[in-house]
């Protein structure tokens, strides 16, 4: 726009030119003593315009030259800028495929290379990332040490460093020591998403429950956790925290701090029942129980529920009978209610209950349970027959087809055993 601009502008003026020189016939007399020179207004013009030209020209010239060695310095610079950039984009491909021993030799290029700070930071630590993927922490301390005198006490590579140190000492197993440099840089400024996590991760690693409980609840409320990964901290705290507790009303105390959602998350609920069950408390068991397993009915909660004494057999039995309403095929819900009718002596119900749940899964622990109904109704056949059933399961013991041992593999096949097994096959069937 601007060229256009200028174009239209110099048109107007030579036509403007062209028509005063036109209509004005007048002559220009140059007195040069002795000498008398006598011009036309035009050709007066046109010679002054060409020697604006000219001097424009010469003074251009003249410059261009003055200023070639700053040109040629900026010439420099923009080029060392590029190779530079070239580096670090090759350094960060490297790094990114594992390729850590071009990455680090890259970045090292471009931190002896680069007078800018904030360059020399980020090619150190990324040498230093390539290091420590190599094992090679002698090497990486030792840039991380150059990253941080290159830092200096600049506001803002000083807090990259320590993040980045923190993450490397937790990937090590170090958790002390990350912990030491994080807290230093809450301490200075604040806290952002990413050293929270770091934090976590160190209170975690060194078993501060109280503490990993009250980051992820943080982290949680500023969607920085997936649902999955907060769940998983939240519930691997409370857990631990209320089997830590020293006394009933420590425990108490834990558990009531405990928000509602947090309390039905599966870990959570087993481990308050076993605690409350070390205490006596039947009632609080089982509503701690009840309320887990109206959310999700997770199989070792419903272990646990039918873990009962005989005055909690019959409101269990009622609450657990409506949940199968809702779930008629969960194999795991039918043998916890085969297992509160063994536990109650109702022979029948629980020998309908487990045989149910076998017909959805083949499960050892439902065969041993199936094998106590048989055993205490006098039915001691059926009964050993689901134990050797269920032992096979555990123990791997080879699969029996009536008197005879099924062999699975190269034995199968080798006439010693085909032999011992046509003359001996009780010897057989007991191995």
């Amino acid at each position: 726009m601007r060229t256009w601009f200028w174009t239209l502008l110099l048109l107007l003026a030579a036509v403007g030119l062209a028509v005063g020189v036109r209509y004005h016939s007048g002559n220009v007399a140059l007195l040069l003593p002795p000498y008398r020179v006598e011009l036309s207004a035009s050709l007066a013009a046109l010679i002054l315009v060409v020697l604006f030209a000219a001097v424009h020209v010469a003074l251009r010239a003249i410059s261009w030259t003055l200023d070639l060695p700053v040109r040629v310095r900026r010439w420099r610079a923009r080029r060392a800028l590029a190779h530079q950039q070239e580096l670090l984009e090759r350094g960060w491909i490297n790094l990114l495929e594992g390729r850590y021993a071009k990455a680090e030799a890259d970045m090292s290029k471009v931190a002896g290379q680069t007078d800018v700070p904030s360059r020399r930071v980020l090619a150190h630590l990324s040498a230093a990332r390539a290091a420590h993927s190599m094992q090679e922490f002698e090497r990486r301390d030792a840039l991380l040490a150059q990253a941080r005198d290159a830092a200096g006490a600049d506001a803002a590579l000083k807090p990259a460093v320590t993040v980045v140190e923190a993450d490397m000492l937790l990937d090590q197993q170090r958790p002390e020591e990350a912990l030491a440099l994080l807290a230093q840089l809450h301490e200075n400024g604040p806290r952002h998403m990413h050293s929270l996590r770091l934090t976590l991760r160190a209170h975690r690693d060194l078993g501060h429950w109280g503490e990993v409980l009250k980051l992820a609840r943080t982290l949680t409320k500023r969607n920085a956790l997936h649902p999955a990964a907060s769940n998983r901290m939240i519930a691997a705290a409370a857990a631990e925290l209320l089997r830590s507790a020293s006394d009933a009303a420590t425990r108490r105390a834990i558990w009531k701090d405990l928000k509602e959602d947090e309390r039905v998350l599966p870990e959570v609920a087993l481990a308050a029942a076993e605690v409350f069950e070390a205490d006596g408390d039947e009632a609080r068991v089982r509503k701690v129980l009840e309320d887990a397993l109206d959310i999700r009915l997770s199989p070792p909660l419903l272990h646990a529920y039918a873990r009962s004494g005989a005055a909690q057999i019959q409101p269990r039995l009622e609450k657990a009978e409506s949940w199968l309403r809702d779930h008629p095929d969960d194999p795991d819900l039918l043998q916890a209610l085969g297992t509160l009718c063994l536990c109650g002596r109702l022979w029948g119900p629980a020998q309908r209950y487990l045989e149910r749940s076998l017909a959805r899964r083949d499960d050892p622990r439902t065969h041993a349970l199936l094998a106590g109904v048989y055993d205490r109704t006098d039915r001691a056949e059926q009964a050993v027959r689901h134990w050797r059933l269920a032992t096979q399961s555990v123990v791997g013991l080879p699969a029996l087809q009536g008197d005879e041992a099924v062999l699975f593999g190269p034995a199968a096949a080798h006439p010693q055993f085909e032999s011992e097994e046509s003359v001996a096959p009780d010897r057989a069937a007991g191995l």
